[in-house]
């Protein structure tokens, strides 16, 4: 009888011990809430953008008699490019690669300055200015995260003149004649994401717009037999940045809060 109460007054005093433990304040400060990581950087969508560099290179000169190349030379040429940039990317689920179209136009002060060398024989010779320049190309890249290496190739366009600039009244003497080359362009760059809107990019371009085949109003008038090509090919580094819209982009999962 007496182990018996003994046992059960136990048992209380473990109760009434356990019920004032849990009344007691605690220290223990609440679970910090972590958010969720960031989503992994996504290429894929639309994207408008602006750039601007600089262009130099060669332009081969060749003079013809009759059709026959009688005499030949290389001018070179330099000048600034800029313009506008609109493209599309899609990068593969589950992978790291990249493909993508992309077209840009830039207005262009590239041009010769020949200093007297004229292919003619005169004392005068004839310039060109790349007056525009396009490209409409496709890129393939390897993301590695937010870094974008890219190799881009396709076919290039632009205006380009011929003129001479010749003091006097002489009618002759001052001539611009202009058409619109077609080629082709090859080259790599670099894109940087810096959100998952906008990003930065530098690039390198070899272009090379083929031979433009031209006579003067002199040769027109007095020498028909006699015409000249230009050959123009042009290296360009450039910068630009671009806006992507996310119209293709699979919507960012939502991780609830509790």
């Amino acid at each position: 009888m007496i182990r018996a109460l003994l046992m059960s007054s136990a048992v209380a005093l473990v109760c009434v011990g356990s019920a004032f433990a849990g009344d007691l304040p605690s220290d223990k400060a609440p679970p910090a809430y972590e958010p969720p990581p960031p989503p992994p950087p996504e290429w894929t969508g639309l994207y408008i953008g602006l750039n601007a560099g600089y262009g130099g290179g060669d332009v081969r000169q060749n003079h013809y008699s009759a059709g026959v190349l009688d005499n030949s030379g290389s001018l070179s040429s330099s000048g600034f490019l800029g313009g506008g940039t609109a493209g599309i990317n899609y990068q593969f689920p589950g992978t790291d690669y990249v493909v993508g179209v992309e077209g840009d136009f830039d207005g262009s002060t590239v041009r010769t300055n020949a200093g007297g060398y004229d292919l003619g024989g005169g004392a005068i010779a004839n310039d060109t200015k790349l007056d525009w320049f396009a490209t409409a190309r496709a890129r393939f890249g390897y993301a590695f995260g937010n870094i974008l290496p890219y190799v881009t190739g396709g076919a290039s366009f632009g205006h380009v003149d011929q003129y001479r600039v010749e003091p006097g009244a002489d009618p002759f003497g001052n001539f611009s004649v202009g058409s619109t080359r077609t080629g082709w362009t090859a080259g790599a760059g670099i894109e940087y994401q810096v959100t998952r809107n906008l990003s930065v990019k530098a690039e390198y371009l070899h272009v090379d717009l083929g031979p433009q085949y031209y006579q003067t109003p002199g040769e027109l008038t007095f020498a028909p037999a006699n015409d000249h090509s230009a050959h123009p090919t042009l290296n360009v580094v450039r910068a630009g940045v671009d806006w992507r819209f996310e119209w293709l982009t699979p919507p960012t999962p939502v991780v609830p809060k509790y």
